[in-house]
């Protein structure tokens, strides 16, 4: 049996907006200490590693805390997108150290009545990023339960897993959705389900490793999901017009428009299949 001690970590990575739990989640599961912020306002501003040994085999892991997105102190797009440079510049050096993930956990508030629209062009982005084929290793976490009424928040909850713009996509594609309520047991189990599956690369990881240019492939693959981002938002906001609109005149321009968006949306999608280095999961 191979000592504990020579057992190269599983990683762990927790991800999300800022202020939906994400150092409380950590600090819960592994009786740390990260500082948490008070409501909005984030206090991670660079990935931090929490290490523990799990289980009655005391497997070692490693738990990474994230920056968050649409972060208090910078613009939301462009911080965004830091972060997920951010994210790729660890996940390259654990990879030159042999460290593999084993999975992603995505945080949300569950006492959240809406979700912006930042929100869900993170969620697109992270989608496209992890891969549809692999979201089996993602755990959409629901946060703050203890703050909320339990029925509001199990109505939310059908929401959140049942809306094409929400979460509906990812959960069909194997994400599983789970709860945090600030509670040991809660968060042991979320951990358990990673670590159950067998940890393996990333594509982003192995890449830029390679290549020796670790963020070339990203800055591309970024640049692509911000212009699709983008064109969904305005296919959206066309539609929302095209409710609306009595005259034929106004309705066959708004169709047209909506065309050509729908269009350019297939363009960008077929780049980002064919040039992008992302979070897509090696099997």
């Amino acid at each position: 049996m191979t000592p504990t001690s020579d057992v190269q970590p599983t990683l762990i990575a927790v991800v999300g907006h800022t202020g939906a739990g994400k150092s409380s989640f950590i600090n819960t599961v592994s009786n740390h200490k990260l500082p948490v912020g008070a409501g909005l306002d984030s206090c991670t501003k660079k990935i931090q590693e929490v290490r523990l040994k799990w289980g009655k085999e005391q497997k070692p892991v490693v738990i990474v805390d994230t920056p968050g997105f649409g972060d208090s102190d910078n613009l939301e797009v462009t911080r965004d997108i830091e972060v997920f440079k951010l994210i790729q510049s660890y996940l390259v050096k654990s990879h030159k150290a042999g460290t593999k993930l084993s999975g992603i956990i995505y945080t949300h508030r569950i006492s959240d009545s809406k979700v912006e629209g930042g929100t869900r062009r993170n969620l697109r982005t992270f989608q496209e990023l992890c891969g549809s084929e692999k979201l089996h290793r993602v755990v959409i976490l629901t946060t703050w339960w203890d703050k909320e009424e339990e029925a509001k928040a199990v109505s939310r909850e059908k929401q959140l897993s049942g809306r094409e713009t929400l979460f509906k996509p990812m959960v069909e594609l194997g994400a599983k959705m789970m709860r945090h309520d600030k509670g040991f047991s809660s968060a042991q189990m979320v951990l358990n389900h990673l670590l159950q599956l067998n940890a393996v690369d990333l594509g982003i990881q192995e890449k830029p490793v390679r290549d020796e240019t670790p963020e070339d492939g990203l800055d591309i693959n970024l640049d692509l999901q911000d212009k699709l981002r983008h064109c969904l938002d305005s296919v959206a906001a066309k539609k929302g017009e095209l409710k609306n609109a009595r005259d034929d005149a106004t309705r066959r321009s708004l169709k047209e428009d909506i065309r050509k968006l729908e269009k350019d949306e297939k363009k960008i999608r077929k780049k980002i299949q064919n040039e992008r280095s992302s979070f897509c999961l090696v099997a």
